[in-house]
């Protein structure tokens, strides 16, 4: 990891633009090329921005966080080239905290879960 992205591990995205932003990026053509997801973050969030770069890398970091067993229970495999995931679990991953492991920014999973019980719409009575 740069010095320069290192001030990106704090920066906050507000959960609804994260949840956008995925949007954006699964609805693109050929957006999982680092470029694409680059230009969709500036376009988002107006060029170059700390929320910007911020976006980009917990995007990256969600990616990782899908082969931890831990994330597994939340998301469904209908097909195998296929991932449905919910909302809130990519909404927390604009705000929960990130960590190193490894020279890669990774999400603290427990933190992340967390999060994304925070987020989720209750449902049924207490």
């Amino acid at each position: 990891m740069s010095e320069q992205q290192q001030p990106n591990l704090t920066v906050r995205v507000d959960p609804n633009e994260m949840v956008q932003y995925v949007h954006n990026l699964m609805t693109t053509p050929s957006a999982t090329a680092p470029t694409a997801t680059k230009e969709l973050a500036h376009r988002q969030w107006g060029g170059d921005t700390p929320v910007a770069r911020a976006a980009q890398l917990r995007w990256s970091a969600l990616n990782r966080a899908f082969g931890d067993a831990r994330v597994s229970t939340w998301t469904t495999h209908p097909r195998r080239d296929q991932i449905h995931v919910p909302a809130a679990l990519i909404a927390a991953a604009g705000v929960a905290r990130l960590t190193m492991a490894e020279e890669e920014v990774v999400f603290d999973i427990p933190t992340l879960l967390d999060a994304t019980l925070e987020l989720c719409e209750p449902v049924g009575h207490a």
